[in-house]
């Protein structure tokens, strides 16, 4: 069995030593908390635009404005499209184009509004536009605090 020499000791603690202080730097990090908004204020910020993309697919563009106090995080739109008869022809849900923010656990959301904020939504739906009879839209989002 081979012996350590007292050289290698000392080495080995400082690498143990290391890890354990890098593992508890992580512990301490600050973690996003979401808190609940059950409604954000986020609305549609003049007309939503209703046009064909090249292949005759509907199209929808348009910008998103956050009424809250507060930035919000992650933020959805989500279109239902309904034929003449009213069923469910096609769902999409996208993020919007918005200001980034990185959170401290690097996290990154590029979809996040601040207070007064406006961003945009540009959205290609895989249904024929002469189809779609009627839509319906809702928009989403997540405050987060921090400890």
């Amino acid at each position: 069995m081979m012996k350590l020499k007292r050289t290698y000791i000392p080495i080995l603690y400082l690498f143990i030593g290391l890890i354990c202080l890098s593992s508890q730097a992580n512990a301490r990090a600050e973690r996003p908390q979401q808190k609940k908004i059950e409604k954000p204020k986020l609305e549609i910020n003049g007309e939503i635009e209703e046009t064909t993309d090249y292949f005759g697919r509907a199209r929808y563009i348009g910008k998103v404005i956050n009424r809250e106090k507060v930035r919000i995080d992650f933020i959805k739109i989500e279109f239902i499209l309904r034929n003449r008869i009213g069923e469910i022809i096609g769902k999409k849900t996208e993020y919007i184009k918005g200001q980034t923010h990185q959170f401290y656990d690097f996290e990154v959301s590029r979809s996040s509004l601040a207070a007064g904020k406006t961003g945009t939504f540009n959205i290609i739906i895989d249904i024929p536009a002469e189809d779609v009879y009627s839509y319906t839209f809702k928009i989403t989002g997540k405050h987060y605090l921090y400890r």
